[in-house]
Protein backbone atom coordinates (compact mmCIF):
# COMPACT_ATOMS: atom_id res chain seq x y z
CA UNK A 1 0.00 0.00 0.00
CA UNK A 2 1.28 3.29 -1.04
CA UNK A 3 2.14 5.88 1.74
CA UNK A 4 -0.29 8.73 2.61
CA UNK A 5 1.51 11.63 2.05
CA UNK A 6 0.39 14.89 4.77
CA UNK A 7 -0.93 18.06 2.82
CA UNK A 8 -1.13 21.11 4.98
CA UNK A 9 -4.89 21.22 3.80
CA UNK A 10 -5.16 18.10 6.12
CA UNK A 11 -3.29 19.68 9.47
CA UNK A 12 -6.11 20.88 11.65
CA UNK A 13 -3.77 23.99 12.77
CA UNK A 14 -5.70 27.25 12.31
CA UNK A 15 -9.46 25.54 11.51
CA UNK A 16 -12.07 25.24 13.28
CA UNK A 17 -12.51 21.70 14.62
CA UNK A 18 -15.80 20.70 15.89
CA UNK A 19 -16.60 18.22 19.07
CA UNK A 20 -17.62 15.40 18.07
CA UNK A 21 -19.64 15.73 22.17
CA UNK A 22 -19.58 19.06 21.94
CA UNK A 23 -23.64 19.50 20.98
CA UNK A 24 -24.72 16.65 23.54
CA UNK A 25 -22.88 17.93 26.33
CA UNK A 26 -24.16 21.72 25.46
CA UNK A 27 -27.94 20.80 25.32
CA UNK A 28 -27.91 18.31 27.91
CA UNK A 29 -28.20 14.97 25.85
CA UNK A 30 -24.71 13.46 26.77
CA UNK A 31 -25.60 11.14 29.74
CA UNK A 32 -22.96 11.17 32.12
CA UNK A 33 -22.48 8.91 35.49
CA UNK A 34 -25.85 10.16 37.25
CA UNK A 35 -28.00 10.06 34.34
CA UNK A 36 -28.52 6.50 34.17
CA UNK A 37 -31.47 4.80 36.08
CA UNK A 38 -32.23 1.45 36.78
CA UNK A 39 -35.32 -1.01 38.59
CA UNK A 40 -35.10 -1.12 42.36
CA UNK A 41 -32.11 1.84 42.39
CA UNK A 42 -31.32 2.87 46.10
CA UNK A 43 -29.25 6.06 46.40
CA UNK A 44 -26.61 6.54 48.54
CA UNK A 45 -24.87 9.42 51.10
CA UNK A 46 -21.88 9.40 52.77
CA UNK A 47 -21.51 10.21 56.53
CA UNK A 48 -18.07 12.26 56.70
CA UNK A 49 -15.50 12.65 60.00
CA UNK A 50 -16.12 15.81 61.67
CA UNK A 51 -12.19 15.85 63.12
CA UNK A 52 -9.18 15.71 60.92
CA UNK A 53 -6.77 13.18 63.05
CA UNK A 54 -8.24 10.69 65.70
CA UNK A 55 -10.14 7.90 66.21
CA UNK A 56 -13.80 6.39 66.35
CA UNK A 57 -14.86 5.70 69.76
CA UNK A 58 -18.41 5.09 69.00
CA UNK A 59 -20.86 5.68 65.84
CA UNK A 60 -24.70 6.23 66.44
CA UNK A 61 -26.95 4.53 63.80
CA UNK A 62 -29.84 4.01 65.53
CA UNK A 63 -32.06 7.10 64.63
CA UNK A 64 -30.79 6.74 61.06
CA UNK A 65 -31.72 3.14 60.89
CA UNK A 66 -35.73 4.20 61.75
CA UNK A 67 -36.17 6.72 59.57
CA UNK A 68 -38.50 6.32 56.55
CA UNK A 69 -36.82 4.73 53.33
CA UNK A 70 -33.77 3.20 54.54
CA UNK A 71 -32.42 -0.09 54.06
CA UNK A 72 -29.07 0.14 55.94
CA UNK A 73 -26.37 2.33 57.14
CA UNK A 74 -22.84 0.33 56.86
CA UNK A 75 -20.51 0.90 58.88
CA UNK A 76 -16.90 -0.88 59.52
CA UNK A 77 -18.89 -3.68 61.13
CA UNK A 78 -21.71 -4.69 58.31
CA UNK A 79 -19.88 -3.46 55.22
CA UNK A 80 -17.98 -6.73 54.05
CA UNK A 81 -14.31 -7.28 52.75
CA UNK A 82 -12.66 -4.96 50.60
CA UNK A 83 -9.12 -5.71 50.16
CA UNK A 84 -6.19 -3.50 49.35
CA UNK A 85 -5.37 -3.21 45.77
CA UNK A 86 -1.19 -3.43 44.68
CA UNK A 87 0.30 -1.02 42.68
CA UNK A 88 1.26 -3.41 39.43
CA UNK A 89 3.33 -2.52 36.24
CA UNK A 90 2.62 0.12 33.98
CA UNK A 91 -0.55 2.00 34.45
CA UNK A 92 -2.30 -0.71 36.68
CA UNK A 93 -3.57 -0.66 40.05
CA UNK A 94 -3.11 2.99 40.59
CA UNK A 95 -5.57 4.63 43.70
CA UNK A 96 -4.63 8.00 45.88
CA UNK A 97 -5.98 6.16 49.37
CA UNK A 98 -4.90 2.65 49.28
CA UNK A 99 -6.73 2.10 52.42
CA UNK A 100 -9.83 0.68 51.70
CA UNK A 101 -13.20 2.55 52.81
CA UNK A 102 -14.13 1.43 56.95
CA UNK A 103 -11.10 -0.56 57.44
CA UNK A 104 -10.32 0.49 60.39
CA UNK A 105 -11.35 3.06 63.13
CA UNK A 106 -8.52 5.80 62.42
CA UNK A 107 -9.51 9.00 60.89
CA UNK A 108 -7.01 10.72 58.69
CA UNK A 109 -8.59 13.75 57.37
CA UNK A 110 -11.44 16.06 57.75
CA UNK A 111 -13.94 14.50 55.73
CA UNK A 112 -13.16 10.80 55.83
CA UNK A 113 -16.23 8.65 55.39
CA UNK A 114 -16.94 6.89 57.80
CA UNK A 115 -20.85 5.27 57.61
CA UNK A 116 -22.63 5.11 54.15
CA UNK A 117 -27.08 5.60 54.43
CA UNK A 118 -29.00 3.87 51.94
CA UNK A 119 -32.05 4.40 51.58
CA UNK A 120 -35.04 4.46 48.79
CA UNK A 121 -34.44 7.84 47.46
CA UNK A 122 -31.29 10.26 47.61
CA UNK A 123 -33.54 12.97 50.01
CA UNK A 124 -34.07 10.14 52.53
CA UNK A 125 -30.34 8.86 52.59
CA UNK A 126 -29.32 12.13 53.03
CA UNK A 127 -31.52 12.53 55.51
CA UNK A 128 -30.21 9.34 57.41
CA UNK A 129 -26.85 10.31 56.86
CA UNK A 130 -27.42 13.74 58.65
CA UNK A 131 -28.57 11.86 61.69
CA UNK A 132 -25.62 9.46 62.17
CA UNK A 133 -23.69 10.46 65.59
CA UNK A 134 -19.97 9.83 65.59
CA UNK A 135 -17.99 10.57 69.01
CA UNK A 136 -13.84 10.35 68.59
CA UNK A 137 -11.22 10.85 70.31
CA UNK A 138 -8.82 13.55 68.63
CA UNK A 139 -5.24 13.92 68.03
CA UNK A 140 -3.15 16.86 66.82
CA UNK A 141 -2.91 16.98 63.35
CA UNK A 142 -0.43 19.29 61.03
CA UNK A 143 -2.08 22.55 59.05
CA UNK A 144 1.71 24.01 58.92
CA UNK A 145 1.55 25.47 55.80
CA UNK A 146 5.07 25.90 56.02
CA UNK A 147 6.08 21.69 55.20
CA UNK A 148 8.64 20.57 56.66
CA UNK A 149 10.34 17.34 55.51
CA UNK A 150 11.40 14.51 58.29
CA UNK A 151 14.96 14.03 59.52
CA UNK A 152 15.14 10.87 57.13
CA UNK A 153 13.92 9.94 53.51
CA UNK A 154 10.32 8.34 54.01
CA UNK A 155 7.44 6.99 52.44
CA UNK A 156 3.97 7.61 53.89
CA UNK A 157 1.23 5.32 52.47
CA UNK A 158 -1.99 6.91 53.25
CA UNK A 159 -1.30 9.76 55.93
CA UNK A 160 -1.90 13.27 54.07
CA UNK A 161 0.94 14.30 55.88
CA UNK A 162 4.24 15.64 54.53
CA UNK A 163 6.62 13.03 52.81
CA UNK A 164 10.05 13.32 51.47
CA UNK A 165 11.35 10.88 49.17
CA UNK A 166 15.14 9.99 48.04
CA UNK A 167 14.71 9.34 44.16
CA UNK A 168 18.51 9.68 43.16
CA UNK A 169 21.84 10.94 43.75
CA UNK A 170 24.99 11.01 41.78
CA UNK A 171 28.76 12.55 42.88
CA UNK A 172 29.13 15.01 45.39
CA UNK A 173 26.71 17.84 44.33
CA UNK A 174 27.48 19.64 47.80
CA UNK A 175 30.89 19.52 47.22
CA UNK A 176 30.52 21.14 43.54
CA UNK A 177 27.94 23.35 44.66
CA UNK A 178 30.10 25.05 47.48
CA UNK A 179 33.02 25.19 44.92
CA UNK A 180 30.88 27.22 41.96
CA UNK A 181 31.79 30.93 41.00
CA UNK A 182 28.30 31.32 40.45
CA UNK A 183 25.16 29.88 42.60
CA UNK A 184 21.07 29.71 42.75
CA UNK A 185 19.58 28.65 45.88
CA UNK A 186 15.81 29.31 46.01
CA UNK A 187 12.57 27.76 47.06
CA UNK A 188 9.75 27.43 45.34
CA UNK A 189 6.05 27.00 46.42
CA UNK A 190 2.90 25.23 44.48
CA UNK A 191 -0.90 25.97 46.20
CA UNK A 192 -3.18 23.71 46.98
CA UNK A 193 -5.76 23.48 44.11
CA UNK A 194 -8.73 21.34 44.18
CA UNK A 195 -10.21 19.63 40.88
CA UNK A 196 -14.38 21.11 40.64
CA UNK A 197 -15.32 19.53 37.84
CA UNK A 198 -18.77 20.17 35.97
CA UNK A 199 -19.78 16.59 36.67
CA UNK A 200 -19.50 15.49 40.34
CA UNK A 201 -17.53 12.63 41.49
CA UNK A 202 -20.63 9.66 41.13
CA UNK A 203 -20.55 5.90 40.91
CA UNK A 204 -23.54 3.86 40.25
CA UNK A 205 -22.94 -0.19 41.12
CA UNK A 206 -24.39 -3.08 39.95
CA UNK A 207 -24.01 -6.92 40.37
CA UNK A 208 -25.25 -9.57 38.51
CA UNK A 209 -24.01 -12.99 40.19
CA UNK A 210 -19.96 -12.30 40.48
CA UNK A 211 -19.88 -9.93 38.10
CA UNK A 212 -20.00 -6.50 38.73
CA UNK A 213 -20.99 -3.53 36.52
CA UNK A 214 -20.35 0.26 37.40
CA UNK A 215 -21.35 3.24 35.82
CA UNK A 216 -18.44 6.36 36.41
CA UNK A 217 -16.90 9.07 34.88
CA UNK A 218 -13.50 7.83 34.64
CA UNK A 219 -10.73 9.35 32.96
CA UNK A 220 -8.52 5.66 33.32
CA UNK A 221 -11.88 2.32 32.74
CA UNK A 222 -8.73 0.24 32.39
CA UNK A 223 -7.37 1.13 36.07
CA UNK A 224 -10.20 1.59 37.47
CA UNK A 225 -11.01 -2.06 36.21
CA UNK A 226 -8.20 -3.94 37.79
CA UNK A 227 -8.73 -1.85 41.18
CA UNK A 228 -12.02 -3.21 41.53
CA UNK A 229 -11.28 -6.55 40.73
CA UNK A 230 -8.40 -6.53 42.79
CA UNK A 231 -10.96 -5.29 45.80
CA UNK A 232 -13.57 -7.30 45.42
CA UNK A 233 -11.67 -10.67 44.64
CA UNK A 234 -12.53 -10.69 40.98
CA UNK A 235 -11.16 -11.48 37.51
CA UNK A 236 -11.01 -8.36 35.66
CA UNK A 237 -13.12 -9.94 33.29
CA UNK A 238 -16.22 -9.64 35.49
CA UNK A 239 -15.75 -5.78 36.24
CA UNK A 240 -17.36 -3.90 33.28
CA UNK A 241 -16.67 0.06 33.60
CA UNK A 242 -19.30 2.11 31.82
CA UNK A 243 -18.18 5.30 30.70
CA UNK A 244 -19.92 7.48 28.25
CA UNK A 245 -18.71 11.25 28.93
CA UNK A 246 -17.11 12.51 31.11
CA UNK A 247 -18.07 16.21 32.66
CA UNK A 248 -13.78 17.06 32.54
CA UNK A 249 -11.56 16.01 35.33
CA UNK A 250 -8.67 17.70 35.65
CA UNK A 251 -6.96 14.63 36.34
CA UNK A 252 -9.27 14.08 39.48
CA UNK A 253 -11.45 11.08 37.58
CA UNK A 254 -7.88 9.02 36.86
CA UNK A 255 -8.51 6.75 39.43
CA UNK A 256 -11.08 5.41 42.25
CA UNK A 257 -11.94 7.40 45.47
CA UNK A 258 -13.23 5.72 48.37
CA UNK A 259 -17.44 6.08 47.63
CA UNK A 260 -16.26 3.84 44.60
CA UNK A 261 -16.21 0.26 46.75
CA UNK A 262 -18.47 1.90 48.86
CA UNK A 263 -21.27 2.29 46.54
CA UNK A 264 -19.89 -1.66 44.78
CA UNK A 265 -19.95 -2.83 48.56
CA UNK A 266 -23.47 -1.63 49.08
CA UNK A 267 -24.84 -3.07 46.23
CA UNK A 268 -23.53 -6.50 46.65
CA UNK A 269 -24.67 -6.37 50.43
CA UNK A 270 -28.49 -5.21 49.34
CA UNK A 271 -28.31 -7.39 46.27
CA UNK A 272 -29.61 -4.07 44.50
CA UNK A 273 -28.66 -1.13 42.10
CA UNK A 274 -26.73 1.97 44.50
CA UNK A 275 -26.08 5.43 43.09
CA UNK A 276 -23.16 7.52 45.13
CA UNK A 277 -23.35 11.08 43.85
CA UNK A 278 -21.01 12.84 45.99
CA UNK A 279 -21.85 16.87 46.47
CA UNK A 280 -20.12 20.29 45.79
CA UNK A 281 -18.76 20.15 49.19
CA UNK A 282 -17.55 16.78 49.65
CA UNK A 283 -15.67 17.43 46.30
CA UNK A 284 -13.43 19.41 48.39
CA UNK A 285 -12.27 17.00 50.73
CA UNK A 286 -12.58 13.35 49.71
CA UNK A 287 -11.97 13.16 45.66
CA UNK A 288 -8.36 14.59 45.20
CA UNK A 289 -6.67 17.72 44.45
CA UNK A 290 -3.37 18.96 43.36
CA UNK A 291 -0.73 19.41 46.60
CA UNK A 292 0.83 21.93 47.91
CA UNK A 293 4.82 21.98 47.34
CA UNK A 294 8.10 23.29 48.10
CA UNK A 295 10.68 22.64 45.75
CA UNK A 296 14.59 24.12 46.93
CA UNK A 297 16.40 23.94 43.91
CA UNK A 298 20.61 24.66 44.09
CA UNK A 299 22.51 25.28 40.92
CA UNK A 300 26.20 25.76 40.62
CA UNK A 301 27.38 27.13 37.61
CA UNK A 302 30.70 27.63 35.70
CA UNK A 303 31.28 31.21 33.98
CA UNK A 304 31.08 29.59 30.68
CA UNK A 305 27.38 28.67 31.70
CA UNK A 306 27.98 24.89 32.70
CA UNK A 307 26.19 23.57 35.26
CA UNK A 308 28.55 21.95 37.98
CA UNK A 309 25.93 20.77 40.65
CA UNK A 310 22.22 20.29 40.58
CA UNK A 311 20.33 19.96 44.19
CA UNK A 312 16.20 19.69 43.25
CA UNK A 313 14.57 18.43 47.27
CA UNK A 314 10.85 18.38 47.45
CA UNK A 315 8.45 18.01 49.84
CA UNK A 316 4.81 16.95 48.76
CA UNK A 317 2.12 17.53 51.01
CA UNK A 318 -0.42 14.76 50.62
Amino acid sequence: MPAIEQTTDASPIGKKTPRVDGPLKVSGKAMYATDFHFPGLLYAVPVEATIASGKIDKLDISAAEKMPGVRAIFHRGNIGKISRSTLGSGFEGIVDERRPPFEDDVIRYYGQYIALAVADTFEQAKAAADVVRATYTKDKYNVDPDLKPDDEPDVVETSFAPTKRLQSERGDPDKAFASAPVKLDQTYVTPTETHNPIELQATTAMWDGDKLTIYEESQAIFNLRGVLAQMFGLPKENVRVVTKFVGSGFGSKLWPWTHCPLACAAARQLGKPVKVVLSRRMMFQSAGHRPRTQQRVRLGVAPDGKLVSLQHDYVNHQ
